[in-house]
C-alpha cells in the first residue's frame, strides 16, 4: 500500500457510519425483546375472549412500546440525515439514549406484570421522558456547539426536529396509555386529548416547516 492509500484512509472518518450501524442494532434488539415476556394467562381457557380480557395489559404494553421505540428510531434515522460529523458530544448522548431503549423491554415488562396503572407506568413514563431528552440534547449539541449539521438546514426545521426528539415520544406514550385509564374509569378524557392534540400539532409543524424550508 502506497502512502497515498494511507493518507486516503486516515482521511476518511467512517466513526459517524459506525455510530449509525451500531445504534440500529441496539434498537433491532430492543423491539426484538418486547415479546419475550408475553406468555399465555396460566388459567386461559383457550378463547380468543378469555386470552384478550386476561391478557390485555400485556398486548396494550408491547403495542405501546412497540411504537415508541419506532418512534425513536424514526427520528433518530431523521436527524443523521441532518447531523454530517462525529463528536464526543454526539457520541456521549447517543450512548445514553441506547441505554435507555435497551431498558425498554425490562420498562415494558413492568407493565406486563402491574399494568397500565399505577407507578409502573410512572417508571416506565419516566424512561421514555428521559430518553426522549437525550435525544433531542444530541441533535441540540450537533447544531449549536459542534456545527455538525448541514448549513443548508433552515433554522426553523432545526428548531422543530430538536422539539419533536425531545418530547414527541413521551407526549405519544403517555396519550395513548392514559386512553386506556379513561376506559377503566381513573383517568379524565381531557388528559389524554390535550397529550395527543399537542403531538399533533407537534407533527403538523414540523410537516410544515419540512415543506415550507425544505
Amino acid at each position: 500500500m502506497t502512502e497515498q492509500d494511507h493518507e486516503h484512509l486516515r482521511a476518511r472518518d467512517n466513526s459517524l457510519e459506525r455510530l449509525l450501524f451500531f445504534s440500529d442494532g441496539v434498537f433491532a434488539i430492543a423491539i426484538t425483546l418486547l415479546s419475550i415476556e408475553l406468555h399465555p394467562p396460566h388459567d386461559w381457557d383457550g378463547t380468543a375472549a378469555s386470552l384478550w380480557s386476561q391478557g390485555w395489559p400485556g398486548f396494550v404494553a408491547y403495542a405501546l412500546s412497540f411504537l415508541v421505540i419506532g418512534i425513536f428510531w424514526t427520528s433518530h434515522r431523521r436527524m443523521f440525515t441532518q447531523i454530517r460529523r462525529f463528536s464526543t458530544g454526539v457520541f456521549f448522548w447517543n450512548l445514553t439514549l441506547l441505554g435507555l431503549i435497551a431498558l425498554m423491554p425490562f420498562m415494558t415488562n413492568l407493565l406486563y406484570v402491574h399494568g397500565p396503572g399505577g407507578q409502573a407506568f410512572l417508571i416506565y413514563l419516566g424512561v421514555v421522558g428521559v430518553a426522549g431528552l437525550a435525544q433531542g440534547a444530541m441533535l441540540a449539541w450537533s447544531v449549536f456547539v459542534d456545527r455538525g449539521v448541514d448549513p443548508t438546514v433552515h433554522v426553523s426545521r432545526r428548531i422543530t426536529a430538536i422539539l419533536s426528539a425531545g418530547i414527541l415520544p413521551g407526549l405519544i406514550s403517555a396519550g395513548s396509555m392514559l386512553i386506556f385509564g379513561v376506559v377503566g374509569g381513573g383517568v379524565p378524557l381531557w388528559m389524554p386529548i390535550v397529550l395527543l392534540a399537542a403531538a399533533t400539532a407537534l407533527l403538523l409543524l414540523r410537516g410544515w416547516t419540512e415543506r415550507r424550508y425544505g
